[in-house]
């Protein structure tokens, strides 16, 4: 049948004005309580439209955080409303007719039966029986390219018993992009406490499982005022707020702990050892994610790590900052703060280590991840200084940041970019030179004599490396049983042997060579504490901040953090 011209019309605008079947909301549900194939899983449901051209390429989770083949965890796989499959398991390719209706079903399982202890990474789910912890990028497959289309989330009937929380919850069903949706956290199970508090007129809850050496609601006491304190840094109004909390193990050889921070939530998967009252600074850094780097810019897609001196070592250097100015840390604190850093940096087998190779080595090797904290957050104390000496105290890094932040509104260039953009357009410093110096060619940062305008002196020293004297990662994987002592070192001297039992560390070292460390150990002649300098044979010159009283002269520069 032939339309009139004004049906016709009429028809040609309905079809300009509905949505490509790749524009559609795709609807999310997750349900936990599943067995699958005689193993704990929880079971995911996904509705959306076919692309156009009737061939939709599904993305399985795949590599994030060091980790690599998360489709692994994703078994049962079912598609419905295809003609036909192709592709692989991690990629597969439906074929259907032109925006029909595709349903998939999966199931995520854990690849650890047991507590996974040093073996965790957070890309990864845990799945038990009676609770399960994980984060978005390890859960969500989607249609290849739409991870800024629009995405809902619900949960699944939970079973009997069953308490869960998600920054998801904030949505409260509301549409969002996929991308945001994935760049979640979620627990949940039967022993789920969850602490609920208004921080400045939103809602902040802490979700925890597992029994620690602290209350909940003294961790809700502890995040509570960094809470606000970053808020009022950023000068922005308290959101929805959830801090998630998993047991990965209760190891005697050691504390290990893994932070990942959110938009609107950040997560802490710990051994039982978690001590609430060296955490503040740990705390400040995750919640400091929220903005830094995402509200800054893009990071980059490939050689990701190539930028983490700028997303961690920045955070890291804000949140100590923070917290000299709310008052939750003395002067002493944060001093006490920048010496570790500048131990650290200054003895790190890692310390000459260029941005390709922290590219290659950033998730294999500790000393090279953790250089990239430790070089930003040196590199951003020299920065604030310089800032603040130029304008006379006028201006800071955090001003500096918080301009950026207005510029990255809608851009997608990388942060690291718009920083220098920003930083040379307010305060004609060019950074580009010292970013190829420090972050690009590895050359060795040493901060300047008027760090903190005088009140406090940057002194030389040499230090011995720090050695414990036995292979620690190996002792770990062997479970705690004492593997790789060196006859010629230091743990050697004080009695330490193959094959002892590791029960428990005695001390807070944080690196520090000069000071005593102490083990808790047991063979055949019972337990016994073994104390000794952790000195290696190679010697360092490093820096050391020393405060000489006049810290709280409002001229100070450590004050002027305030």
């Amino acid at each position: 049948m032939r339309l009139k011209p004004g049906l016709a019309l009429a028809a040609g605008l309905l079809l300009a004005a509905a949505k490509a079947p790749e524009q559609r909301t795709m609807h999310y549900r997750v349900t936990p309580g599943f067995w699958f194939d005689g193993t704990e899983s929880f079971q995911v449901d996904l509705r959306f439209r076919g692309d156009a051209d009737g061939e939709t390429l599904l993305q399985l989770p795949s590599e994030w955080a060091g980790s690599t083949e998360l489709w692994r965890q994703i078994v049962g796989l079912e598609i419905r409303g295809a003609t036909s499959l192709g592709g692989f398991y991690d990629k597969p390719v439906i074929r259907h007719r032109p925006g029909a209706r595709l349903r998939v079903r999966y199931f995520v399982v854990s690849p650890w039966r047991e507590d996974p202890g040093f073996a965790y990474g957070k890309a990864r789910p845990i799945v038990r029986s009676d609770w399960f912890f994980w984060h978005g990028e390890g859960v969500f497959a989607h249609p290849e390219g739409r991870e800024a289309r629009p995405a809902r989330f619900r949960w699944g009937k939970l079973p009997r018993g069953w308490t869960v929380a998600s920054d998801l919850d904030h949505l409260r069903g509301r549409r969002t992009e996929l991308a945001n949706m994935i760049d979640s956290v979620a627990i949940g199970g039967t022993r789920l406490n969850v602490v609920e508090r208004d921080i400045g007129g939103a809602p902040f809850r802490l979700a925890t499982i597992g029994r620690w050496t602290f209350a909940p609601e003294q961790l809700a006491d502890t995040v509570a005022p960094i809470v606000e304190a970053e808020n009022a840094f950023w000068g922005d109004r308290s959101a929805p707020l959830l801090v998630a909390m998993a047991p990965i193990g209760n190891l005697p050889s050691g504390l290990f702990y893994v932070g990942t921070g959110r938009t609107d939530a950040f997560s802490i998967a710990s051994t039982s050892a978690f001590e609430l009252k060296h955490a503040k600074r740990f705390l400040a850094h995750e919640y400091m994610h929220s903005w830094v780097p995402l509200a800054l810019g893009a990071l980059p897609v490939e050689k990701q790590p190539s930028d983490y001196w700028f997303s961690e070592g920045f955070t890291d250097y804000l949140a100590s900052k923070v917290l000299l100015r709310a008052g939750l840390w003395s002067a002493s604190d944060y001093v006490a703060d920048k010496n570790e850093t500048l131990l650290r940096y200054g003895t790190s087998p890692a310390r000459s280590a260029s941005a390709e190779q922290v590219v290659e080595r950033f998730w294999e090797d500790e000393a090279v991840r953790q250089l990239s904290y430790d070089r930003g957050h040196l590199l951003a104390a020299m920065l604030d200084a310089e800032i603040f000496a130029r304008s006379q105290g006028a201006d800071s890094l955090d001003a500096v940041l918080r301009a950026q932040r207005d510029v990255a509104k809608g851009s997608s260039a990388l942060a690291t970019s718009l920083f220098a953009e920003v930083l040379k357009g307010r305060t004609g410093i060019d950074v580009a030179p010292l970013i190829d110096r420090y972050a690009r060619r590895g050359e060795m940062l040493r901060l300047p004599d008027t760090l903190f305008g005088g009140c406090a002196r940057l002194v030389s020293e040499r230090r011995r490396a720090f050695e414990r004297g036995y292979d620690a990662d190996a002792t770990r994987e062997a479970d705690g049983l004492i593997t790789g002592v060196d006859p010629l070192g230091p743990a050697f001297a004080a009695g330490m042997r193959d094959g002892m039992r590791l029960v428990g560390r005695e001390d807070r070292n944080s690196g520090d060579s000069a000071v005593e460390i102490a083990y808790r150990v047991a063979d055949a002649g019972g337990e016994r504490v073994l104390r000794y300098l952790p000195q290696g044979k190679e010697e360092f010159e490093v820096q050391r901040l020393e405060l000489d009283g006049r810290e709280t002269d409002p001229a100070c520069g450590v004050s002027a953090t305030r």
